[in-house]
């Protein structure tokens, strides 16, 4: 499970606090697509699957790429900053952050991103994807560490690791905390408000 202290957020597999039967220890995940495209009206290239954690997933929503205000000079995947609930909520394109291609689709301006909205340590973000599946619960007895064989360099830093599904995909479990270092660590991006 995730666990938070003033200063870290971790996974935690020796916890007693999920739901447990026959050694199984079962946790809630928001299951969302990466890479998902669509190259035409009728045909669809299926992404990446990923995974946060349920429980720092504050919401999802919608908005029109033109209600983000541009911020000049920042970082590549940073497409700006959004009125929220009377805050103002940093938009981060996670599919640019981990180094997937832009979509085929050139006309992305006039669809509206669908947005992750989380919570860490107190800070909230806002993190694009191309889709979002459902909540699912996952055995943490199969989680796996990430590899270099198997991630990318983009990837790899944002991962705690990974699962695999009955058909052996790889389910890629996002380590947001190291997103939000990622950033903290760029002087040009600042969370307080």
């Amino acid at each position: 499970m995730l666990s938070t202290s003033a200063n870290s957020l971790s996974l935690n597999f020796a916890s007693n606090t999920g739901v447990q039967s026959d050694s199984k220890q079962v946790r809630k995940f928001l299951q969302f697509q990466l890479g998902k495209t669509e190259k035409s009206h009728k045909s669809v290239i299926q992404g990446d699957i990923a995974l946060l954690d349920a429980e720092i997933v504050t919401e999802v929503i919608t908005i029109s790429p033109e209600d983000i205000l541009p911020v000049p000079q920042m970082f590549y995947c940073v497409l700006g900053i959004y009125g929220w609930r009377s805050e103002m909520l940093w938009i981060v394109d996670l599919e640019n952050l981990l180094g997937y291609p832009p979509p085929l689709d050139n006309n992305q301006t006039s669809r509206e991103l669908l947005v992750m909205v989380i919570q860490v340590q107190g800070q909230s973000i806002g993190l694009v994807v191309s889709g979002i599946d459902n909540l699912i619960e996952h055995d943490l007895s199969k989680f796996k560490s990430s590899s270099t064989e198997i991630f990318s360099e983009d990837v790899l830093p944002f991962l705690h690791g990974y699962f695999t599904s009955a058909e052996n995909d790889i389910i890629m479990l996002i380590d947001a905390e190291e997103i939000l270092n990622f950033f903290s660590i760029k002087t040009e991006f600042n969370y307080s408000q």
